[in-house]
């Protein structure tokens, strides 16, 4: 267990540096990369709310950002196709030229063509259940900060 724990650290570590290094070559920083990931994961669905909980980001400091990279080109805003008062974010033109998408497909491509369909099922459960427990202790942590805030 030693071993595993170490290597997801690891993996979190080289992921980190992975974005630092897309930041310095687009220009922009951490926290820029990390939303244009975020609002292209979640394919036009993301709100500002949304990426302020991500990001760990006051409302305000999300304002900020989002109007930078709607102003870089990374970010468009569409309002709510149901909420008037609601605003979705999506990836602008700029966005569509950060090859973080493309470096990513490259290395799963090369790492994970070298194993099994039935090995790449177990990792694909590995990695589920990780990112469950993960989302688990987070929301946990931060109900815990939450309280301990409001007291």
């Amino acid at each position: 267990m030693d071993a595993i724990d170490a290597l997801i650290r690891e993996l979190t570590d080289e992921m980190t540096r992975g974005y630092r290094a897309f930041s310095a070559a687009a220009g922009i920083n951490l926290s820029d990369v990390m939303a244009i990931r975020f609002i292209r994961d979640h394919g036009g669905n993301a709100t500002p709310t949304m990426l302020g909980r991500y990001l760990g980001m006051t409302s305000g400091a999300t304002a900020i950002l989002i109007n930078r990279l709607e102003k870089e080109g990374f970010v468009l805003r569409e309002q709510h196709p149901s909420d008037r008062r609601a605003t979705l974010l999506r990836g602008g033109p700029a966005a569509e030229g950060l090859p973080i998408a493309q470096s990513a497909q490259r290395l799963h491509e090369a790492v994970l063509s070298s194993y099994s369909k039935e090995d790449v099922a177990v990792i694909e459960r590995f990695l589920s259940d990780i990112v469950l427990a993960l989302k688990a202790r987070n929301d946990g942590l931060e109900r815990e900060l939450r309280d301990k805030g409001s007291q």
